[in-house]
């Protein structure tokens, strides 16, 4: 008889970084870690990418990014009723307060450990149907 596999949907995050450096090496740690991820690199990018997926878990977002400011996305992004419950990290280099409509704010350079725990507190259930991680790690 032969093995019947289920395909598991992996939890969705959209990352909103300009940096290709550092946007390549966050993606790249997301998927590792059974997330999907989808990537725009700028503010109306962002609102567009986003509009095109299907309940994301979590919106990472650079507060410096070009054409649309953070703070700016995620005042657009409430505005919404789609995504009024869309959960928002926000990543800066800058000090100040934390970003009003956000769940938590990551002060850059961010530590991969701390990356990975923001999402994984974000993004609940992914243990369910995480795939495993690679014995590279």
């Amino acid at each position: 008889m032969a093995a019947v596999t289920q395909a598991v949907a992996r939890p969705t995050v959209l990352l909103v970084e300009d940096d290709p450096d550092i946007r390549g090496t966050m993606a790249e740690a997301l998927h590792d870690e059974g997330y999907e991820v989808a990537m725009a690199i700028n503010g109306p990018e962002g609102l567009r990418v986003l509009s095109t997926l299907a309940g994301p878990c979590l919106v990472l977002l650079d507060l410096e990014i070009p054409r649309l400011d953070g703070r700016a996305f995620v005042e657009r992004l409430r505005e919404d009723a789609r995504f009024g419950e869309t959960r928002v990290v926000g990543m800066t280099g800058e000090p100040g307060p934390m970003l009003p409509g956000a769940v938590e704010l990551l002060r850059k350079p961010i530590k991969l450990g701390a990356l990975l725990a923001s999402v994984a507190r974000h993004c609940p259930g992914l243990e369910a149907g995480k795939p495993p991680r690679s014995s590279a790690q």
